[in-house]
C-alpha cells in the first residue's frame, strides 16, 4: 500500500518561539528531531510504502519511506534550495487485529545522522 501526505503550516504575525512550525519527530520528516527547524512557514512532503502484512504472515510487516521539507519566515520566502531530506525503512507488529492497529519501529536517515522511533500507528 502506497501512503503519501503534503504538509503546509503558516504562523501569522509575531508568535513565540514555542508557537512556530515545527518540521521533524515521529510523524513529520522522521529522521530530524522534533523542531530541528521552525520558522513562520512549513512545507513538507513525504511518501511511504507500506508491506501490511507480508504474505508470510499475518501480523508482520514493513515500511520504507522518504520526505522533503523546508522552512521559512513567509510563504513567499520559501527557499527550495534549502530542502531538507530524510528517509528510512521500518517494521510494523499488527497488536490488535479487529482494530488494524500496528506498533512499529523506524529507522531513519537524515544529514544530521540517525533517528530510531518507536510509536503505535503509523506515521500519518
Amino acid at each position: 500500500m502506497f501512503a503519501s501526505q503534503i504538509y503546509f503550516s503558516e504562523v501569522d504575525g509575531l508568535a513565540p518561539f514555542n508557537q512556530l512550525s515545527l518540521m521533524g519527530g515521529e510523524t513529520l520528516m522522521r529522521g530530524y528531531y522534533l523542531g530541528r527547524y521552525r520558522d513562520q512557514t512549513l512545507l513538507a512532503a513525504q511518501a511511504e510504502y507500506r508491506f501490511l502484512p507480508f504474505t508470510f504472515s499475518n501480523r508482520w510487516g514493513a515500511a520504507a519511506f522518504i520526505g522533503a521539507g523546508t522552512v521559512s519566515d513567509g510563504a513567499r520566502n520559501l527557499d527550495f534550495s534549502k530542502l531538507k531530506v530524510a528517509g528510512g525503512t521500518g517494521v510494523r507488529f499488527l497488536i490488535f487485529k479487529s482494530k488494524d492497529i500496528f506498533t512499529r519501529f523506524d529507522v531513519a536517515f537524515s544529514e544530521d545522522g540517525l533517528g530510531y522511533y518507536f510509536f503505535i500507528g503509523e506515521a500519518f
